[in-house]
Formats: structure tokens, C-alpha cells, sequence
């Protein structure tokens, strides 16, 4: 995945049925501008777009953690995702997600507001082939790749 496509702020949902959010967000006048098929064939992950705005969302059972009100935020820093993760450790705020290089191509932290909201600081480090996903896909669910 390319940096150049996304806005610096994506909400991201965790819905109960990607399928069925995806074609609510059609109704809308959004288009599905990606999914990423998990290794039992459900979506793992989707997006669409509508002008400037972007949405990302995925099943309860990829994207959700203990106490998510179903919304996190994907901040795409204009900034080094290292320095900023001092910063904010320096500041006391807790991190849930570690730093650390994701399969897609994003460097990434998360941190976790009291009221159970995540955000999630990236910065894109690596351009990503849709076979290395394919691949990254079924080495975190277990499947042989």
C-alpha cells in the first residue's frame, strides 16, 4: 500500500459484517477502494472512500480489543513515528500496541483513550506487493502460506 492514497486521519470500525457495512457504505455514494481477504475467505479488512474521506473497518475478531467502544483512529504522521512515540511515552500516556513494523508496510503504535477509544500513529516506511499480504494474512491467522 502507497502513503499518497490516504488522508493523515482514518476512522476505522469494527463492525459485525464487513460485507454488509460495505454495501450500507455504497448506499452512501462511498466506494470500496480495497479488501483484504483473510484466509477463510471472510474480509479481514476494507475501505472505502468518498471524495477526501476515507473510512477503514474490520470484523470484531481482527480488529477489536477487550473494552473497544468499535472505533479507533489511523493517524498517518507527517513526522517520524519513533520520535513521536518518545514524545508521547515521555508524556506518561500509556501504549498498548508497541511500536513496531506492520505487514502492510506502516510503522505503528497504538495507544488506548480511558473510555477504551484506540489511535494508532503509522508512518509508511515500505510499499507492500499484494502477494506479501496475501502471505502476512495467513501467517497471522495460522494458515500455511
Amino acid at each position: 500500500m502507497s502513503e499518497q492514497q490516504y488522508p493523515p486521519v482514518i476512522p476505522s470500525l469494527v463492525v459485525s459484517d464487513v460485507q454488509a457495512t460495505l454495501d450500507w457504505f455504497g448506499k452512501l455514494g462511498y466506494e470500496t477502494t480495497f479488501t483484504m481477504p483473510s484466509p477463510d475467505g471472510s474480509i479481514a479488512h476494507a475501505e472505502v472512500k468518498r471524495g477526501p474521506v476515507h473510512f477503514m473497518m474490520g470484523p470484531a475478531t481482527w480488529g477489536g480489543s477487550p473494552g473497544s467502544t468499535g472505533l479507533s483512529i489511523y493517524i498517518n504522521l507527517q513526522e517520524s513515528v519513533d520520535a513521536y512515540h518518545d514524545v508521547v511515552t515521555a508524556a506518561g500516556i500509556t501504549i498498548s500496541d508497541p511500536i513496531a513494523d506492520q505487514f502492510w508496510g506502516d510503522r505503528t503504535f497504538t495507544v488506548q483513550h480511558p473510555d477504551g477509544y484506540r489511535i494508532m500513529f503509522s508512518e509508511h516506511i515500505r510499499d507492500v506487493s499484494p502477494e506479501e499480504m496475501e502471505t502476512a494474512m495467513k501467517e497471522m491467522a495460522g494458515a500455511p502460506a
